[in-house]
């Protein structure tokens, strides 16, 4: 039987997301596929940099747009550490492209741009998670042996 592996993209360079590529690194059932910047240079440049602390073979494409990430057939989910003020348009615009997606927190600016997010993904049947990673932790099943 041959594993499924989910390849991901990350839009964005921000510093957060090295952590992520690490993750996706590490994770048995992924690979990272692409990454996007609306600068192509700072594109290469972050993968270049992130290739040197954890080495992807082959490397992910270096996309000069998020737009291009998005249409992308080699990308079946997307990571997405932009800014929380310019998120929910490319949330939906990733759901829509049919890509499963991650993104920090605090998903919204309001309410109402988490219930449009959230929309936007089961309308597309997409997967959608967002980056509260204690709720992962092994800490909260110690905490929630002995809360003290």
């Amino acid at each position: 039987m041959q594993k499924a592996i989910c390849r991901w993209g990350i839009l964005g360079t921000a510093e957060i997301a090295r952590k992520n590529w690490q993750a996706i690194r590490n994770a048995p059932n992924c690979s990272l596929t692409a990454v996007a910047s609306r600068d192509l240079d700072r594109c290469r440049g972050f993968i270049s940099e992130c290739q040197r602390h954890a080495y992807i073979d082959p490397p992910p494409l270096a996309c000069g747009s998020y737009e291009e990430l998005l249409v992308s057939d080699v990308v079946d989910a997307v990571y997405i550490p932009l800014p929380t003020g310019i998120r929910k348009p490319w949330v939906i615009r990733a759901a829509e492209a049919g890509k499963h997606v991650l993104v920090e927190k605090p998903v919204g600016v309001t309410s109402e741009d988490v219930r449009e997010i959230l929309a936007a993904c089961r309308q597309n049947g997409v997967q959608f998670m967002d980056g509260v990673m204690f709720m992962h932790s092994r800490r909260i099943g110690e905490y929630a042996k002995d809360p003290r």
